[in-house]
C-alpha cells in the first residue's frame, strides 16, 4: 500500500483507537450528506487534507505499527456529483500475506455496536481469501472485510476495509 503522496493524517493512534472512530463516524451516518470529507474530517478527528474546492474528493493516510498504515478516502468522486462512498483500509506493502496481529481488530467490535444500533446483519460468501459481513439500516450501508489474523484461512478474523454508503437525503 504505497500512499506517501497523500497527506498524513495521524500516526499517533493504535489500530483499536483508529477502528473507535471511525465506528462512531459510522454509527452518526444519517444519509450521504455524512460521507462529506468536512463531516468526515469532524467526526473522526483525523486530518484528511481537505481542498476548499473539492470537500468530497479526499484522502488521508496514517501509519500504525509495524509498518502498517491506513488511508481513509472518498469514493469513485467527480466534482459536482454526490459523494458515493468513504472507505477505510489497513494494510502493508507487498503483495504477499502479512500476519495481522499487530492491528488486528476483530468482527465483534464492529459487529455489537452496529447492530445495537439497529442495522441488519448478512454475510457474503468468501472470496479470494476475504470474508465480507455487510450492515444495513434504511439509509446507510456498511460492508467490513475481514482477513485471517496469521493466514489467510486463519478463523480469528481481523478487519482490513471498511465501505461505507448511504443513501441520498430523503425531502
Amino acid at each position: 500500500m504505497t500512499e506517501s503522496a497523500s497527506p498524513a493524517i495521524n500516526d499517533s493512534l493504535s489500530a483499536q483507537q483508529l477502528n473507535d472512530r471511525i465506528l462512531a463516524w459510522i454509527l452518526s451516518v444519517n444519509d450521504a450528506r455524512d460521507l462529506s470529507g468536512w463531516k468526515v474530517e469532524k467526526r473522526t478527528g483525523l486530518h484528511l487534507g481537505l481542498d476548499p474546492e473539492t470537500p468530497n474528493i479526499f484522502r488521508g493516510v496514517g501509519a500504525l505499527s509495524d509498518g502498517w498504515r491506513y488511508s481513509l478516502s472518498s469514493v469513485n468522486n467527480t466534482p459536482g456529483h454526490r459523494l458515493r462512498a468513504v472507505l477505510f483500509k489497513i494494510g502493508r506493502a507487498g503483495d504477499d500475506y502479512v500476519d495481522m496481529t499487530p492491528v488486528c481488530v476483530g468482527l465483534e467490535h464492529y459487529r455489537s455496536a452496529l447492530v445495537s444500533a439497529g442495522f441488519k446483519a448478512s454475510d457474503i460468501p468468501r472470496r479470494a481469501g476475504t470474508e465480507y459481513r455487510i450492515f444495513r439500516n434504511r439509509m446507510v450501508y456498511v460492508r467490513v472485510e475481514l482477513h485471517g489474523k496469521t493466514t489467510p484461512i486463519d478463523e480469528q478474523l481481523c478487519v482490513y476495509r471498511v465501505f461505507v454508503t448511504a443513501a441520498a437525503p430523503q425531502a
